[in-house]
């Protein structure tokens, strides 16, 4: 028996985990709501079950994220292993990648609600799109291959998600820190954590302006 669509099948499931990702957010934030609604000095066993329910949908986003980014490193050893690499998973692994990588996004846009959020998750949707439309150009075709940088700006990016996914699958988010010294460090890891989302932003513009002159080189030769 034959294995070698396993590969592929491990690329079309990053895609589904992608959507289960944003899916668990969706409904953590739609628990919020409920929870938002009742007075914050008026705890009952409701509202600590609601915010058990969230917490729950935290983890199962997180757990939904790691599993894709699992089957980030399986998919491509296993089609080593088999000799089973074929054009539709080579046309797919990236842009399952980018799936999950934009939907993380999202969903911690929705969750946080700040420009520190918006602007780095735009600008990595962004190339992101842009780099699914270069490979499609016989030029981009050409010349897109993995390099160093973009092998760190997925690295950075992948750090911030699950680094601001952890916290909240960990603890309640409605949760607030009494102890002065554990703010002072949430607030610094909190700092960090968006700073690497930054840098991986940037290495994204970066990366993607290069490709873009390399296509255009391409073009031109």
């Amino acid at each position: 028996m034959t294995f070698k669509w396993l590969p592929n099948a491990l690329t079309i499931a990053r895609c589904v985990f992608a959507l289960l990702c944003l899916g668990g957010i969706v409904q953590a934030l739609k628990v919020q709501d409920l929870i938002m609604i009742v007075p914050e000095d008026a705890v009952s066993a409701v509202q600590e079950r609601r915010i058990a329910i969230q917490q729950l949908w935290y983890q199962f986003a997180l757990l939904a994220f790691l599993s894709g980014a699992l089957t980030d490193f399986l998919d491509g050893w296993l089609a080593r292993k088999l000799n089973a690499q074929s054009r539709f998973g080579v046309w797919l692994d990236p842009i399952a990648d980018k799936f999950l990588v934009g939907f993380a996004l999202l969903g911690l846009a929705l969750i946080f609600h700040t420009w520190l959020i918006y602007i780095p998750a735009a600008a990595i949707i962004a190339r992101d799109a842009f780099m699914t439309w270069l490979r499609t150009t016989p030029a981009g075709k050409a010349v897109v291959d993995p390099s160093n940088l973009a092998k760190w700006k997925t690295a950075c990016e992948m750090a911030a998600i699950i680094g601001l996914m952890l916290p909240l699958a960990a603890i309640p988010q409605s949760a607030v820190t009494q102890d002065a010294t554990g703010g002072h460090l949430a607030e610094l890891a909190a700092v960090l954590l968006v700073g690497l989302l930054w840098i991986a932003a940037g290495l994204s513009l970066l990366t993607g302006w290069r490709y873009m002159v390399a296509a255009g080189r391409s073009r031109k030769s």
